[in-house]
């Protein structure tokens, strides 16, 4: 038997420090030959700049615009709104735009795909060669995992595909610093989060349920008969289905008695880190399940019973429901929205596109309210809207350590905060990576050509920051202090870098 001890990444205290040393001492030894390869790979993937002649008009200084419907669904459909995006939407429409996404297997990724698997080779290993061939250098197969993630994020045509993915990593929360979470999270990231993303919410909570990165991280492995563990059963209410104050104590009791024996193969050999259920760890008795009996002597059957139960709760119809529209329209969204999404989601049997049909309606998004970009989504909507390569993505794993949201580094199972409130008081971390994010040794390269040439005027020269990064919606204050700080010609690239740093750090952009 295995596991007697925790990974050395299980950090309990000092975990930011710890991350950082890891990144700075041996990120450039696992990883430095192996991110040449990939740049090399990587480019040509990302969409290029417009070309001037497929513009409606050249960007002027027009004046302040509303955000329309269509800009407000590009900014909630994406990791960051471009002008390729805003280009693309002008020859399908709304609604073509919207299909076009959730149809997202019709959309080619392979190219992106398997550049990534080319040069990171540990995405496509399994669990135990992971822990195996790994153990000794666990950092590897990590970082490799959280350089795929911020790549798939910027640079796959899949955009609301990787916006789901991010939410739903969110909700089913697994943390990668924990114990076997660096082993066993790429394959939950790939066979529960990415192959359920849009499919639907009951197959995403049972695929889920039978991870064995869930299942160790919440420590259902030893939950046995006669010394049960509740805290997955807990969590899979509290935080996976129901929400608070929908269940009782008695429930959790009862639950964890039904996920008695569920655990993961811990003997060495290829099926090691893979779903195991062990019928002889496993409670047999009767259990009532939220009023529902569960006859005694199952198996396997009583926790696939419960995932029914807990999947067709309308409490969990407007729990999931509202955690979506928070994500994708508003923080505040009244009750008559939820319990709308949630009518879909008990009508569809939890199908997550019928539900993203209806928050994202044009109708809907005509009056969704503004949010605070969290940091993931600041850092990659910023190398999106600049077309930018990345030639160190180590660095960017840095930015988003230091603003507080390294993928998979949440500790709690809450997942990161959906929270203007949390994210407003991590201000001095956006406005740094904004300063920092246009020098020309932090590794990512815009590629704009001569669209922001020095030289041009003042007014023109602020209009295309403006379109570039907010679609010609940048308030008329921004674009004034914008134009103040470029002042006449001539001027130096590195002046008009700074002025970029200045539009990135605005509320303009700051906020979608």
């Amino acid at each position: 038997m295995l596991l007697d001890t925790a990974s050395s990444l299980a950090f309990t205290g000092g975990r930011r420090q710890a991350i950082a040393q890891l990144l700075t001492e041996k990120a450039s030894l696992s990883t430095g030959a192996k991110i040449a390869t990939l740049n090399r790979a990587l480019k040509g993937l990302a969409p290029s700049l417009p070309a001037r002649s497929r513009l409606k008009e050249e960007p002027t200084d027009g004046g302040w615009q509303a955000i329309t419907p269509e800009q407000r669904l590009i900014q909630r459909t994406t990791v960051g709104a471009t002008a390729f995006d805003f280009l693309v939407l002008e020859e399908t429409g709304y609604r073509g735009y919207l299909e076009r996404q959730l149809a997202f297997d019709q959309l080619d990724d392979q190219p992106l795909e398997s550049a990534l698997h080319e040069a990171l080779p540990t995405l496509s290993i399994s669990p135990a060669e992971r822990y195996f061939f790994y153990s000794e250098e666990p950092e590897i197969p990590l970082f490799e995992f959280w350089i795929a993630t911020v790549l798939r994020s910027i640079y796959s045509p899949r955009q609301l595909f990787e916006r789901m993915v991010i939410l739903w990593s969110d909700h089913f929360s697994i943390d990668t610093t924990s114990d076997l979470g660096l082993f066993f999270k790429p394959t939950d990231d790939e066979e529960t989060i990415r192959r359920h993303a849009l499919d639907s919410f009951p197959a995403l909570l049972r695929a889920s349920a039978h991870s064995p990165a869930m299942l160790s991280y919440l420590t259902n492995d030893t939950n046995l008969k006669g010394h049960p563990n509740e805290n997955y059963a807990r969590e899979l209410m509290e935080l996976h289905t129901l929400g608070p104050d929908e269940f009782t104590e008695k429930d959790v009791r009862e639950v964890a008695r039904c996920f008695t024996g569920w655990g993961f193969s811990k003997n060495a050999g290829r099926n090691f880190g893979r779903f195991d259920f062990d019928a002889g760890a496993h409670d047999s008795g009767e259990k009532t399940v939220l009023g529902h009996i569960i006859p005694a002597g199952g198996g396997i059957e009583d926790g696939e019973a419960v995932l029914s139960i807990l999947a067709e709760h309308p409490a969990t119809a407007r729990f999931v429901s509202r955690k979506m529209i928070r994500y994708l329209w508003g923080y505040e969204p009244p009750e008559w929205r939820v319990q709308r999404v949630a009518d879909t989601y008990l009508a569809t049997g939890g199908d997550v596109r019928a539900m993203l049909r209806v928050i994202l309606s044009r109708r809907w998004l005509a009056k969704a309210t503004p949010k605070l970009k969290r940091p993931y989504h600041l850092v990659a909507s910023t190398v999106r809207a600049l077309f930018a390569d990345i030639d160190q993505p180590l660095y960017l794993l840095f930015e988003l350590l230091e603003a507080g949201q390294l993928p998979f580094n949440w500790a709690p199972p809450n997942g990161y905060p959906d929270s203007r409130d949390y994210w407003s008081s991590f201000l001095l971390p956006r406005w740094s990576f904004s300063s920092r994010v246009m020098l020309p040794e932090v590794g990512v390269t815009p590629q704009l050509g001569d669209f922001l040439n020095p030289n041009i005027r003042s007014a023109v020269l602020t209009a295309r920051i403006d379109w570039l990064l907010t679609n010609q919606t940048m308030t008329q204050p921004a674009r004034s202090q914008l134009r103040r700080f470029l002042g006449p010609p001539p001027r130096t690239p590195e002046h008009v870098a700074q002025a970029i740093g200045i539009a990135i750090a605005s509320p303009d952009f700051q906020e979608y």
